[in-house]
């Protein structure tokens, strides 16, 4: 769905990339096969069990992660889900951390919300990524509400002298 598209008030959803979870799935599926080829041959294969499953389900939970613009809040979906109000953020940001791009939400206090989606790790879905950044930028704009207004970075204070 595009953000014009989802201008006429329905809700638009993006995921996290396939990269990051196909990732961990595909180890934790090796980690499987390793302990089904130990399992025969009588060799410890009960540890791989168990990481093969932990990375499955770690894979299966990074599927869900992703963000939900609405028309009053962005609702994000990480490891903490939470609902932003619009009015409430100041900038989305885009920024680079360990050879992924991302994006952060920039609220009122300074606190900055990284959002595991949407993201381009190495370059990959870079093209999604762009088309994604650039529609929460439009939609924000379109949904922060006639009361918003920009916080001003405090005066420099006097520095009192003796």
């Amino acid at each position: 769905m595009t953000i014009e598209q989802g201008a006429a008030e329905a809700d638009v959803r993006i995921r996290a990339g396939r990269l990051p979870w196909m990732l961990v799935l595909l180890a934790g599926g090796v980690a499987l096969l390793n302990a089904a080829v130990e399992m025969t041959r009588g060799q410890f294969w009960a540890l791989l069990i168990f990481v093969g499953c932990l990375l499955v389900a770690e894979g299966l939970w990074i599927r869900s992660f992703g963000v939900v613009l609405t028309p009053e809040f962005v609702k994000v979906r990480g490891i903490v889900r939470r609902s932003i109000p619009w009015r409430d953020v100041q900038a989305v940001i885009r920024f680079d951390q360990l050879g992924v791009r991302r994006v952060a939400l920039i609220l009122e206090s300074g606190e900055p919300v990284n959002l595991r989606a949407p993201e381009s790790t190495w370059g990959l879905g870079r093209a999604a990524y762009e088309r994604d950044y650039q529609g929460m930028g439009q939609w924000w704009l379109a949904h922060r509400g006639e009361s918003w207004r920009p916080v001003r970075p405090e005066a420099p204070r006097p520095t009192e002298q003796d």
